[in-house]
């Protein structure tokens, strides 16, 4: 992540990508001591390639040495040292030249800065409480609290310096994008529809391996709890349009006879969900945007993709769409 060192507090200052320098504490994001300084004294931006710092002031800003020319962007690179207001004042160093990074920056004794990753949970993935995500279709990110029947419903925006609270942690929310970035979470390559799901069950239902198919190419998911929750809301979407139901309501489960179905509360359920989402938004081998890969609805879910195969054994069980098939 972008970091800045003011050398006369030996503080490090992690960086937005827009990020504003000067002495008006309320209209900066970090704030310059400095008497020669100006109230709103430089900005730094991040273009998706680099970045660069523009000086605002009267009194002028210096890198490397140079003073730089009044409302030009001038390019900057770790190891370069910063003046505001005068190149005998106190130094900064650009100590990371990294793209800007979204934090939960640490402020309580025993806990850890966080960086945030489009799927995060706290206090921690094994045992989560909140799951963080970053909505690419709505550009910000946002809070859910696992244990609730919806986590979607109840969901909060997060907000830039705003206080986060878990299992006794706190963090300061320290968000790098802005309306002015350029786009640090850019949208998945590809769609869940672009893929048929192929799900292998086991006779006994214990184990389920999962796959997506492309023309020629495969991904394979692996075995993973997850995907026997993904096959059960498949399922039922199947034996719904072999009923006859139309793809708009074929498929949905009340919350409660999910949890009767599978021996689990939900906020175990929706933890599956969230751990789903998390795999198929980090896959090494294609970006997928996996946001809608379980529906919901108010008190009931479905499986959101539209194309698929199971097999249990060796044998097809369910297709979808449907198909001559036996169906067991």
């Amino acid at each position: 992540m972008a970091r800045i060192l003011d050398t006369d507090t030996n503080r490090f200052h992690p960086l937005r990508a827009h990020h504003t320098f000067g002495r008006s504490t309320d209209k900066v994001d970090t704030s310059v001591t400095s008497p020669t300084a100006s109230r709103i004294h430089a900005a730094f931006q991040w273009s998706g390639q680099g970045w660069q710092v523009r000086d605002l002031s009267r009194n002028g800003t210096w890198v490397a040495g140079v003073r730089l020319t009044a409302s030009q962007d001038v390019d900057i690179v770790a190891g370069d040292e910063v003046f505001f207001g005068s190149p005998d004042g106190d130094s900064w160093q650009f100590v990371d030249d990294s793209p800007p990074r979204s934090l939960l920056l640490a402020n309580t004794p025993d806990t850890s800065t966080v960086e945030l990753k489009p799927y995060t949970f706290l206090p921690n993935e094994g045992h989560p409480e909140i799951a963080l995500t970053y909505s690419q279709n709505r550009h910000c990110w946002l809070s859910h609290r696992v244990e609730d029947a919806d986590p979607e419903q109840s969901e909060r925006v997060l907000k830039h310096g705003e206080l986060l609270f878990c299992n006794g942690q706190q963090w300061k929310i320290f968000l790098a994008e802005c309306e002015n970035a350029t786009e640090l979470y850019p949208l998945a390559e590809n769609q869940l529809d672009d893929f048929e799901f192929v799900f292998d069950l086991s006779l006994d239902e214990e184990n389920t391996i999962l796959r997506l198919e492309r023309q020629q190419q495969t991904l394979d998911m692996g075995e993973r709890t997850h995907h026997y929750l993904l096959l059960h809301l498949a399922r039922i979407r199947a034996m719904a349009a072999q009923h006859g139901l139309d793809q708009n309501t074929e498929g949905w489960i009340a919350n409660d006879q999910l949890s009767k179905d599978l021996g689990m509360d939900m906020a175990h359920i929706n933890i599956l969900i969230f751990r789903a989402r998390k795999q198929f938004a980090e896959s090494s081998d294609v970006s997928l945007e996996s946001e809608h890969l379980v529906e919901r609805g108010k008190g009931r879910l479905r499986f959101g993709c539209p194309r698929f195969k199971i097999y249990k054994g060796q044998q097809l069980a369910y297709q979808m769409p449907i198909a001559a098939a036996v169906y067991a």
